[in-house]
C-alpha cells in the first residue's frame, strides 16, 4: 500500500535522476530513498533505511529540529545541519522539507555541503588572516573605486586620518586631503582614467593628508590599479611622514642655524650673503655688512657663569633682531660675534642708523636672575661696492673698521673708507 501511495504522489524514475538526496516519510519514516541519498548515507541499498526515522542519520545536537516537527520544517526554506554515514563519519548537510497534501507524505531533499562549508571556512579564515594582516600593519592601507570613493581602509588609515572604525568607507576621496589640493589631484585622476600619465601608478610620492579634525600631515603615497572586469579599483599605501620631516626639518636647521640662539650660522649667512651680492649687482644698489663684538661679555661669564653667558647672547640675539628689518639678516658666527647684513640701501647712512641703533640698544643691560649684565658692542661696517667688489673683500673691510673700534675704546662703530681711510661713527 505504501509503495502504490508513493508511485501515485511522485515518479520514482524521475526522483532517482536527482543528484541529491531524495527521501520520502510517513509517520516518520522512510518509505522511500533514492541511490544518490543510499550513497550520501553510506548504506548497501535503500532497503537499510526503509522503515527507520530519518533522525537516525541526524546527529544528537541536531535532532532537536525533527522534534519541532516536519510540519515547522517544512515553513523553512533550507536547514543546514550534520548528518552521519552508516561507518559513522559526520559531514555537513543541508535540507529542504516540503509536505504533499494530498496523502500525508514529507518530501526531504538533502545536499552534501561538506565541501561548501570547507571552503567558505577557509575562505572565512583567509580573509580573518588577511584583515589581521591589514590590521597590523603600521602603514594605511585605503581602496579607491573608479568613482572616486573610498570603500575600505585599515585601522591604521583610520587612525592616521582621525576616522572611527569603519566611518571612511562611502567618502570622496577628495575629503582626505586639504581644499586647495582637490582640483588638482581631480584633474590628474581625470587624465589618468583617459589614458594619459600611464607611470602614475606605482610612483612613490609626497602629499598631505587632511585628519577629521581639520589637521594636516605628510604623507608618502603609492597607488596601485587592479581591473575587475569593466571596474578599476585602486589600492592606496599611506604613510604618515610626519616625524621624518620634523626630524629632516631640525637637521636642516642644526645645519643652518645656532643652536643657542636660533640665529642663522656662518653656514647659512654665507648663502644669504651671496644672494644678497647677486641682487645688489643685478639691481646696482648697495648692501651693508656689519660685524658686532660684544664687549665686557668675558667677565659676566667668570663672575656669573655660562648659563648667564647663554642668557645674555639670546637677549642680544633677540636686540639685534629687532633693530633689523625682516628682509635683513642677523647671524651668529662666533661665541659673541654677530653680523648683520642689511639690503637694499641708497646711501651709507640708512646702515650708520641701524648701527647706531645696536649700539644703544645693547649698552641697556640684560637681567640675569637678579644682577644686571653690562654689555656693549664694537661694530664695524662695510658697504658693497664701496668697500669691495666680492663677499669676502666686504667682510674684510668690515672686520677691520670692529677692531679700530675696539682700539678705539668700544661701544661705537665706525666705517670702513675706500682706500684704507675709516670714517668715525657715533661712539660712548
Amino acid at each position: 500500500m505504501a509503495t502504490r501511495t508513493a508511485t501515485v504522489v511522485l515518479d520514482r524514475e524521475l526522483l532517482e535522476l536527482a543528484s541529491s538526496l531524495v527521501c520520502l516519510l510517513r509517520d516518520n519514516q522512510i518509505i522511500f530513498l533514492n541511490n544518490a541519498g543510499v550513497r550520501m548515507l553510506g548504506l548497501a541499498s535503500s532497503d537499510d533505511a526503509i522503515g527507520c526515522p530519518f533522525e537516525d542519520w541526524v546527529v544528537d545536537d541536531y535532532r532537536f529540529l525533527m522534534e519541532a516537527g516536519w510540519d515547522l520544517l517544512a515553513e523553512e526554506d533550507f536547514l543546514p545541519l550534520k548528518l552521519a554515514r552508516a561507518d559513522g563519519t559526520l559531514f555537513e548537510a543541508e535540507l529542504r522539507v516540503r509536505r504533499v497534501p494530498t496523502d500525508d507524505v514529507y518530501f526531504i531533499e538533502g545536499r552534501d555541503i561538506s565541501k561548501f562549508v570547507k571552503s567558505a571556512e577557509a575562505l572565512r579564515d583567509r580573509e580573518e588572516r588577511l584583515q589581521g594582516i591589514l590590521a597590523s600593519v603600521a602603514e594605511g592601507i585605503v581602496t579607491i573605486n573608479d568613482s572616486c570613493k573610498v570603500e575600505s581602509a585599515n585601522p591604521a588609515a583610520e587612525l592616521m586620518f582621525g576616522y572611527k572604525r569603519g566611518r571612511m568607507a562611502g567618502i570622496e576621496l577628495g575629503e582626505l586631503m586639504p581644499p586647495d589640493m582637490r582640483d588638482h589631484h581631480q584633474r590628474f585622476f581625470d587624465a589618468y582614467m583617459s589614458g594619459l600619465f600611464p607611470t602614475l601608478m606605482g610612483r612613490l610620492v609626497e602629499g598631505v593628508g587632511l585628519r577629521v579634525d581639520g589637521s594636516t600631515f605628510p604623507m608618502e603615497i603609492s597607488v596601485s590599479e587592479l581591473r575587475h572586469g569593466k571596474h578599476r579599483l585602486f589600492t592606496a599605501i599611506l604613510r604618515d611622514i610626519s616625524e621624518r620631516k620634523e626630524n629632516e626639518d631640525r637637521i636642516r636647521r642644526l645645519a643652518h642655524h645656532d643652536t643657542l640662539t636660533g640665529l642663522p650660522n656662518r653656514n647659512l649667512l654665507n648663502d644669504r650673503m651671496n644672494h644678497a651680492l647677486a641682487r645688489a649687482k643685478r639691481h646696482g644698489g648697495r648692501m651693508a655688512v656689519l660685524y658686532v663684538d660684544l664687549d665686557k661679555f668675558k667677565p659676566v661669564n667668570d663672575s656669573l657663569g655660562h648659563e648667564a653667558g647663554d642668557h645674555v647672547l639670546r637677549a642680544v640675539s633677540d636686540r639685534l633682531a629687532a633693530c633689523v628689518r625682516s628682509s635683513d639678516t642677523v647671524a651668529r658666527v662666533g661665541g659673541d660675534e654677530f653680523v648683520v647684513v642689511i639690503e637694499e640701501i641708497t646711501r651709507p647712512n640708512e646702515a650708520a642708523l641701524v648701527a647706531r641703533k645696536i649700539v644703544e640698544s645693547l649698552s641697556r643691560p640684560v637681567d640675569y636672575d637678579g644682577h644686571p649684565c653690562q654689555v656693549g658692542a664694537s661694530i664695524g661696517v662695510a658697504v658693497f661696492p664701496d668697500d669691495g667688489n666680492t663677499m669676502e673683500e666686504v667682510c674684510k673691510a668690515a672686520d677691520i673698521a670692529m677692531y679700530r673700534v675696539k682700539h678705539a675704546g668700544r661701544n661705537g662703530f665706525s666705517f670702513f673708507a675706500a682706500h684704507g681711510h675709516p670714517v668715525e661713527g657715533f661712539e660712548d
